[in-house]
């Protein structure tokens, strides 16, 4: 299995593989954007699926035990390439082509960059069709006009593709061999990609994008000298049909083919026989299969044109410059439909052609310090000066489609700002303290720059996520996030994340402990972590639990993340090989704001923190973050103290990962349990205490339904057997007597649990002819420890059965009391007496 086919089968998210494909050798991968009408949309999900590839090198390098890293452009590591290193996956067609490929081009195969394909709506076509005399329209039918579009399309682009290259060069890096080692070299030259990426002449022929007919006429002579073999005729810029019918008829192919070589379709004989021959060998099935593959393509050739693909960019530039670079093709594009006069003076010719090949080749070489010839009137320009013009061209056009802002970072370069591989080229000079170039540049440099691509593609998402609503096509974006951050829940500490931070957080308030978890406390309200509610916000929730897993790394404690099921949880530890036999303990969900999302804004009044959360309890989660940061930078011997938080306490911890879950996790992997478990929430209820009660003893909670279920009918005919109410009304008043029986509801002390019935449902409100068929009484008992809701719970399902009632218990905790002995409960307290300077108050925690 080579490289690659892992990466896309066992580390890509499964469903986020598709946006993926193989490539030529096995350590290259090719990520295809979806159609998008918002230009911006395409750039953003281009570095979405940057961000998902980062990511993915992460895991797959925990996995080998090495970091490992992306490249743009160009591979910085001489290679000798042979068939064995094409992904082993590709089929047998596909291998085909490559292994030609391969034999011509060798490494020169070994680029990656961006490519760009753009088309015009299909109802704007359709219409200004319709809309042409019978004159104009002829015998044509729509798919010829819109053939001849981007036939046209892509041959006036081609004049503007060394500018395309030197606006997007970023690649002024090469692998060398020096004194018999492999090395990389800075070099003077601005896309080493575009220079390395094949180009061949036999098959960039004038006049080929002159007309569609020409292009029809021309590829299909290509195709049967044999000098172009697949559908790529590698040429920067060239027309595209549709994907799906060209992949359907390569599919064929590989059937065909498939056939041939391993079930016998036809027998070597009767092939020979067919053909005069008597002694066909292996040659004759070649010579099959070279004709299968050549009607294929020639089938290929004649599919209606759909789109230009533009092959120029380098990659690995800034957000705002690809967008910018996109931005001018399309509106290129727009003007050459718009304006049939416009760039029509490149006619595609043999001087046109050798003009633009031999601009190409100066654009890559020196970027935007090119001199060219202009491609219409063939007289010295310097490339600035024809990036200035071309925007000036376009202007209008973007103006009135409100995308020239758009094109500020080209009006930037315009006027004399440095392209990406000049910034690069300006950055390691200074960083080497390099004078004359080629020279060396170390491998640990090449990492550096890694590491900051990787930090400007996180910066570049979390701006994508800022601005998603103002994205007409948003919910594409959202098709890839939401899987992305379900792929975080299970990894927070990717480097790469697809929810949107707070930011990092620093510490404003130096040697100020209550700004600092005041500041820290306030990030964490203003995420709506909300759950217990039928639309709880579980991506919020996953967001809270993120930032909280990225301010505990970057402190350098020990995070585990709990994460393989709806709710997630983390335990954060010292880095100790002492067990823990305290754990503290929190949550950073919440209920549902009332009356709205205000409440996530939080304030402080006075000596008051308001928002929803403060004090229950993203304060107190705060408040352990930074004592646990603050006692790590104290160094050993640490305290034996961890610290677990969960996403689910509000509503009631039942599914996965709830405390009780992460605790069964633990003991599961033989880790020592906690000896005292300190459950933080505030003791005091007036909300003026400094010092609350030590409370050794919390009530529980169990929650149940009683579902009862008759017969739904008319209550004019007698219809409706079994009263459904009448069963529950009944059934209340003999569960409150069995409750009363087996709980302390009074006690001369107020320690006692507590009963009550919320909820009551049957029938349809409004409607009094109908009798319900079915109906739920909701209970819900607060135990104190000294009750026994086990032996509850049998006399409840006893009780139902007998009565022809069902029972759904979904929370069911007993109290919990711990014992005034406990030997950490005894240094608690004195802590306590110690910092307050008074002595402790134990109690009995009742609300909660």
């Amino acid at each position: 299995q080579s490289f690659v086919d892992y990466l896309r089968t066992q580390v890509l998210p499964e469903d986020l593989r598709d946006y993926s494909q193989l490539e030529v050798f096995h350590w290259m991968i090719e990520w295809a954007t979806r159609p998008y009408h918002h230009l911006r949309g395409s750039v953003y999900e281009s570095r979405l699926m940057e961000g998902l590839l980062l990511n993915a090198l992460q895991k797959a390098g925990q996995e080998f035990g090495e970091q490992l890293y992306a490249w743009h452009g160009n591979l910085l590591f001489p290679v000798q390439v042979g068939y064995s290193s094409i992904p082993g996956s590709w089929h047998i067609a596909k291998r085909r082509y490559l292994e030609k490929c391969v034999d011509l081009y060798g490494n020169g195969l070994a680029t990656a960059g961006i490519h760009t394909n753009l088309s015009l709506p299909d109802p704007l076509m359709a219409l200004d069709f319709m809309h042409l005399s019978q004159t104009e329209r002829g015998n044509k039918h729509l798919d010829e006009y819109k053939s001849q579009f981007y036939i046209t399309g892509s041959r006036l682009l081609r004049a503007f593709a060394a500018l395309f290259i030197a606006a997007s060069a970023s690649t002024p890096l090469e692998a060398v061999v020096r004194d018999g080692s492999p090395a990389i070299v800075l070099t003077e030259i601005d896309s080493i990609r575009s220079l390395t990426f094949p180009n061949p002449p036999a098959l960039d022929l004038p006049d080929l994008y002159r007309s569609y007919g020409d292009y029809l006429r021309l590829s299909y002579e290509l195709v049967r000298q044999g000098i172009r073999f697949g559908n790529n005729n590698w040429t920067p810029v060239r027309a595209r049909s549709f994907a799906e019918p060209v992949e359907r008829l390569i599919n064929i192919t590989s059937e065909q083919l498939q056939d041939i070589y391993g079930r016998g379709l036809y027998t070597l004989e009767s092939y020979a026989a067919q053909n005069g021959g008597s002694s066909p060998g292996i040659q004759t099935v070649e010579e099959m299969a070279r004709q299968i593959e050549i009607q294929n393509l020639l089938a290929r050739i004649n599919l209606p044109m759909a789109r230009v693909e533009v092959r120029t960019d380098d990659g690995g530039g800034s957000l705002e410059l690809d967008i910018a670079n996109l931005t001018l093709k399309y509106l290129l594009l727009l003007r050459f439909y718009a304006d049939r006069e416009f760039g029509r003076s490149f006619r595609y010719d043999q001087e046109d052609i050798l003009r633009a090949r031999h601009n190409e080749e100066l654009a890559a070489q020196a970027g935007m310090r090119a001199e060219i010839e202009n491609p219409f009137s063939g007289k010295p320009v310097s490339m600035r000066n024809f990036l200035k013009w071309t925007l000036s061209q376009v202007q209008p056009l973007a103006e009135a489609l409100d995308l020239y802002e758009d094109l500020a970072p080209l009006e930037e370069i315009a006027n004399g700002a440095p392209n990406t591989a000049e910034k690069l080229r300006m950055q390691l000079k200074e960083e080497l303290g390099l004078e004359n170039l080629p020279a060396p540049v170390p491998v640990e440099t090449i990492k550096k720059l890694a590491g900051e691509r990787q930090e400007q593609v996180s910066k570049d998402i979390q701006r994508i996520l800022t601005e998603m609503p103002r994205v007409e096509e948003d919910y594409k974006l959202n098709e890839i996030l939401l899987p992305a951050q379900r792929t975080m829940v299970s990894n927070p500490l990717l480097p790469i994340s697809f929810t949107q931070q707070n930011g990092p957080f620093i510490d404003t308030h130096p040697g100020d402990k209550t700004g600092e978890i005041i500041e820290l406390a306030q990030q964490l309200i203003s995420i709506p972590s909300v759950t217990a509610c039928p639309e709880e916000r579980l991506e919020e929730v996953c967001r809270a639990h993120d930032f909280l897993c990225s301010v505990l790394h970057a402190s350098g404690l020990q995070v585990r993340v709990f994460n393989k099921q709806k709710y997630s949880a983390l335990l954060a530890e010292f880095p100790s090989d002492e067990p823990a036999r305290v754990m503290l303990s929190g949550h950073f969900d919440v209920v549902q704001p009332e009356p709205d999302d205000s409440q996530f804004q939080s304030r402080v009044e006075g000596d008051y923190l308001w928002g929803r959360g403060s004090a229950d309890m993203k304060t107190v989660v705060a408040t352990y973050v930074v004592w646990m940061k603050d006692r790590l930078k104290e160094g050993p011997p640490y305290p034996p103290i961890s610290l677990l938080l969960v996403g689910n306490e509000e509503n009631g911890e039942t599914e996965p990962v709830g405390t009780p879950h992460a605790l069964k996790i633990l003991a599961s992997e033989r880790k020592e349990l906690p000896h005292l478990f300190i459950a933080g929430e505030r003791t005091g209820e007036r909300g003026d205490e400094l010092w609350g009660e030590i409370c050794i003893q919390n009530r529980g909670v169990m929650r149940f339904e009683v579902i009862a279920r008759g017969q739904r009918g008319h209550t004019g005919t007698g219809g409706g057997k079994n009263n459904v109410l009448r069963q529950l009304t009944t059934a209340q008043e003999d569960i409150e007597e069995l409750l009363r029986d087996h709980l302390t509801i009074v006690s001369p002390d107020g320690w006692q649990s507590q009963m009550s019935f919320p909820f009551l449902h049957a029938g349809t409100p409004g409607v009094y002819n109908i009798s319900p068929g079915t109906g739920s009484l909701g209970v819900e008992i607060r135990p104190i420890p000294q009750d026994n809701i086990d032996h509850i719970r049998q006399r409840l399902e006893n009780y139902c059965t007998k009565n022809g009632l069902e029972l759904s218990i979904p929370v069911m905790e007993n109290g919990i009391a711990c014992s005034p002995e406990n030997p950490y409960l005894v240094r608690l307290i004195d802590a306590v007496r110690k910092e307050s300077g008074s002595e402790p108050k134990l109690g009995r925690k009742l609300a909660g």
